[in-house]
């Protein structure tokens, strides 16, 4: 996968998809920065970061995926698969449900997708320095580039999604102190049974991250 540096943009994910739009960049690519000023969060609201915290988004080809992987849940596919990368570093990092990169009780970054043509585009953003009190920070020190190349290296190798699921079902747990946001509103996550695909259910209801 080509690796592209950028000194500094107001979005990895913005800047990526419209160059794919344009022509200007064609999967399997990506793009990263230590100054991201105006990143996206879930649901397109904004994720504020500060100077010196990595973030970086790629684009690769849906037929490089793993056949099994539901695509509704390849933002915790991905999410997990970097939160490994961490944990392989001696970080304590975990991925809340559906994918919030959280340390103890506080929110230190994450990962979102969306699906690109015949590809999927994955943005992901943890946080070196905290940038206010609400948020908080990695607990390693480590190489961006050098972490960076080994999650893309794990993120092409195709790993099923009953592999790497295994490994986020031992972790769910730790989400039942927190609730997300869903389309229904507000879910608490204390009574909710995680799904083999992916989702979570709550009585009859099923919820996808879709994110």
């Amino acid at each position: 996968m080509e690796i592209r540096y950028l000194e500094s943009t107001a979005s990895t994910q913005i800047l990526l998809e419209n160059a794919l739009k344009n022509g200007d960049l064609k999967p399997p690519i990506c793009v990263w920065t230590l100054d991201q000023t105006d990143g996206i969060g879930s649901r397109d609201n904004r994720w504020q970061g500060a100077k010196g915290n990595l973030a970086f988004s790629f684009a690769i080809e849906l037929a490089r995926l793993p056949s099994d992987l539901p695509p509704q849940s390849a933002s915790l596919y991905f999410g997990y698969l970097f939160k490994e990368r961490l944990s392989a570093r001696g970080s304590k990092a975990w991925l809340k449900w559906p994918n919030d990169l959280y340390l103890g009780g506080k929110k230190i970054g994450g990962a979102i997708t969306k699906r690109f043509g015949e590809a999927i585009l994955c943005g992901v953003g943890v946080n070196i320095a905290a940038p206010d009190e609400a948020f908080g920070a990695i607990d390693i020190a480590f190489d961006p580039a050098s972490l960076l190349a080994d999650f893309l290296q794990e993120a092409q190798k195709g790993r099923s999604w009953g592999e790497v699921f295994s490994g986020y079902r031992l972790e769910y747990p730790l989400s039942r102190a927190y609730g997300v946001h869903t389309e229904l509103g507000d879910l608490p996550l204390k009574e909710a049974v995680l799904e083999s695909d992916g989702s979570v259910r709550v009585g009859q209801e099923r919820v996808f991250s879709k994110r």
